[in-house]
């Protein structure tokens, strides 16, 4: 009878140490869970900005592009004006102010992160 009760107080504390350990898991699974989501959210709004930079880099070229057939077209001219050519520039200067703008973006993101890990 004696080893019946000392078998069932051995199950009896095993089983409690087996509910503190289920519990601690849930809880770290849950803290596991809010840093994954987390961290997906912080990898979609850097890929977001990245593809808007990659857009605006396309934009660019294309405004090269276009400066070179314009350059080929007056060609036949001895001298070629910066007039000509001025608004593609401007609008290479806007794109680039927002490619840097979109960096910055991406930095703050990265740490924002850090910060409040901190």
């Amino acid at each position: 009878m004696a080893k019946k009760k000392d078998f069932q107080k051995e199950i009896n504390k095993l089983m409690g140490q087996f509910k503190q350990n289920l519990k601690k898991f849930g809880k770290d699974a849950s803290i596991f869970a809010k840093k994954g989501e987390k961290g997906l959210v912080k990898a979609s709004k850097i890929g977001r900005l990245q593809l808007d930079i990659i857009s605006f880099n396309m934009q660019k070229e294309k405004l090269y592009y276009d400066i070179g057939k314009r350059i080929a077209s007056l060609r036949g001219d001895k001298e070629i004006s910066v007039g000509v050519i001025k608004p593609y520039l401007q609008k290479i200067r806007k794109i680039e102010t927002r490619v840097r703008n979109r960096k910055r973006e991406i930095s703050r993101v990265k740490k924002w992160d850090t910060q409040r890990k901190g």
